[in-house]
């Protein structure tokens, strides 16, 4: 049989094995993961969950009666499916090939993909597609191929062909829609990386890429100052030197009246969406702004997704349900750093309005993507 060219999504096993038998049927499994199951189907695999193989109609799904057995009952299956158009295409990663032929055959194995490569790939893919490095897709060749879904990638070994070595692969992944959706801006945690000392407070860029490496992007948009205590710099009365983008913050003791000395500042950048680009935790929409505001604030998040959110996220991104980025809509934020997370109080916005209806993802170290936490 020579199979249509598509991606594979991942194994869905949902049925349990009942008195009657096991089924996986199709309109079910849509219903259930209506973004993971393409609405049409071009083929169906059906295997037990220890891997011995059949195939079924990918219209109706998979049906085993215990009725109909002769010897025994049913065994417990699983069922992936061959997709086909935009549900492969709609947010796709690059081509990876990251293993060859040469030694006991071509692994492209999502784990070890996503230990390398943890901002590039989801962590849990809705399809894969797989092909030669000339460009053959892999159900085309003549390979026996070991592993080939979304669930754990793709591997042909080299023992199993008839006398030779597998074709060298490369594979790609669909991803959730949200993976690829990238806001124009995001936000650091507040950063305090010096003390009044004899000269004053300095917050300086270059200074703050020595002291948190990681944590802070080389061209910020924009800078925020507060003390450590949350006032504005704008509403402390001090003299700066400095206060922007390209340098930082700069508060010297000498430029003070009075012979005050500066206050202890720590500071906040707006960075460009490449910054953003990381290890990235999924959109959360904890809160709607019915009641006092829209509060997505990362204790919260950390309390009801502990596995999802890392306890010191880099960065923060805000946007409205409907894709606009928390800086263009107007409203007046109450919070929004990776210190806190993000809250917008309807109190305080102009004309009596309500704040729209945001969500929030955060940046995290690279760390916490390669011990495989994040779901998307």
């Amino acid at each position: 049989m020579v199979f249509c060219k598509g991606c594979r999504t991942a194994w869905f096993d949902d049925g349990d094995v009942t008195d009657k038998g096991d089924s996986e049927l199709f309109s079910s499994l849509r219903k259930k993961h209506p973004s993971r199951v393409c609405s049409q189907p071009v083929e169906m695999e059906a295997q037990t969950v220890s891997g011995i193989k059949s195939r079924y109609d990918p219209s109706e799904g998979f049906v085993c009666l215990n009725s109909e057995q002769k010897w025994k009952k049913c065994d417990d299956y699983k069922v992936m499916f061959t997709c086909s158009g935009q549900f492969c295409s709609e947010c796709r990663t690059r081509w990876f090939d990251y293993d060859n032929p040469s030694g006991n055959g071509d692994y492209e194995v999502l784990s070890e993909l996503l230990a390398i490569y943890p901002r590039e790939i989801c962590a849990q893919p809705l399809a894969i597609e797989a092909k030669t490095v000339s460009g053959t897709p892999a159900s085309n060749t003549s390979d026996k191929l070991l592993i080939y879904d979304a669930t754990y990638g793709f591997a042909c070994v080299n023992a199993d062909q008839c006398s030779r070595s597998c074709d060298d692969y490369k594979v790609r992944f669909t991803c959730p829609a949200d993976f690829c959706q990238v806001s124009e801006e995001c936000r650091t945690q507040w950063l305090s990386g010096d003390t009044p000392s004899a000269e004053g407070d300095v917050e300086s860029i270059s200074q703050l890429l020595k002291t948190f490496p990681g944590q802070v992007c080389r061209n910020p948009i924009s800078i925020e100052a507060q003390t450590t205590y949350g006032i504005s710099a704008k509403h402390t009365g001090d003299t700066y030197l400095s206060y922007d983008g390209t340098f930082g913050f700069v508060c010297i003791n000498s430029e003070q009246k009075g012979g005050r000395k500066c206050q202890d500042y720590r500071v906040m950048l707006t960075c460009p969406s490449d910054f953003c680009q990381g290890c990235r935790t999924r959109w959360f929409d904890l809160d709607d702004p019915t009641g006092r505001g829209d509060y997505e604030t990362l204790r919260q998040l950390q309390i009801i997704h502990p596995t999802q959110v890392c306890s010191q996220p880099v960065a923060i991104e805000a946007m409205t349900t409907t894709g606009t980025p928390a800086l263009q809509t107007g409203d007046v934020l109450q919070v929004y750093d990776a210190t806190h997370g993000f809250a917008c109080v309807n109190a305080e916005q102009p004309g009596g309005r309500r704040c729209h209806d945001y969500k929030v993802r955060f940046t995290c170290p690279l760390a916490f993507c390669s011990a495989s936490n994040l779901t998307t």
